[in-house]
């Protein structure tokens, strides 16, 4: 009985000190890794974060046509603080933890905002990455958080398209953390934003003045700067 409870207590104080530089090798390493991305070139608009698409909407007189709970529409003003521009596109992005989080601009243009929303009501993005897991529609059913956790919201205009990167940070996010962009600078299509630490969500918001060709769908896992979202057919 001894020798068990002493290969026992040997287990468990291998088991931990392998655990804890483990954690450090994901948190510093894994998590914060940053590979290098091929940018694709042509008139598209390639993916701000890496994750899986939670949805692609059509906005329609200034209305986002989803909701969080039954009954509860979602207006573009309680998603972002630039609602200004007649958007009439969203997609929605959760980065899992197991995602690359450096967040890239989709296309290349001039900042024309940069609005940090601050909150220390963040909540938890479980229920979104257990919907996307299992596949439970609708996706953004219990995802209180697209409402009310901490975001950062970056504007910029482009050649025939608008669009607004909204960064949204989970509960246990240790802030959103980016580059000191200011208006009027100019970016490019697939240049480093900043990133979200942990797992997170990075929405879209587009205006585009023209035809174009949604290429991905919900529940598709896409690259930051890789990944093309959509094609612009009359740029």
């Amino acid at each position: 009985m001894l020798f068990f409870l002493k290969t026992q207590m040997l287990f468990w104080s291998v088991f931990f000190s392998l655990l804890i530089p483990l954690f450090f090798i994901y948190r510093f390493w894994f998590f914060l890794r940053d590979p290098k991305r091929k940018i694709p070139i042509g008139a598209n608009v390639v993916a701000p974060a890496d994750g899986m698409i939670i949805y692609i909407n059509e906005i329609k007189n200034g209305q986002v046509p989803f909701s969080v709970k039954k009954g509860e529409k979602i207006f573009l003003k309680e998603l972002m603080d630039d609602y200004a521009i007649n958007y009439n596109l969203v997609i929605g992005i959760f980065m899992t933890p197991f995602s690359v989080h450096h967040n890239r601009f989709p296309f290349s243009g001039a900042i024309t905002k940069n609005v940090y929303r601050n909150t220390n009501q963040n909540k938890s993005m479980l229920m979104g990455f257990l919907n996307l897991i299992f596949n439970l529609k609708p996706l953004t059913q219990g995802a209180f958080y697209i409402l009310e956790n901490e975001r950062n919201t970056i504007s910029i205009k482009g050649k025939n398209i608008e669009g607004a990167i909204v960064q949204i940070a989970d509960k246990w996010v240790n802030k959103i953390k980016n580059k000191n962009f200011k208006v009027g600078d100019k970016v490019e299509k697939g240049e480093k934003l900043g990133l979200i630490r942990m797992g997170s969500q990075c929405d879209l918001f587009l205006n585009i003045k023209g035809k174009y060709k949604i290429l991905v769908k919900e529940r598709d896992y896409i690259k930051a700067g890789t990944s093309i979202l959509i094609e612009l057919e009359n740029s």
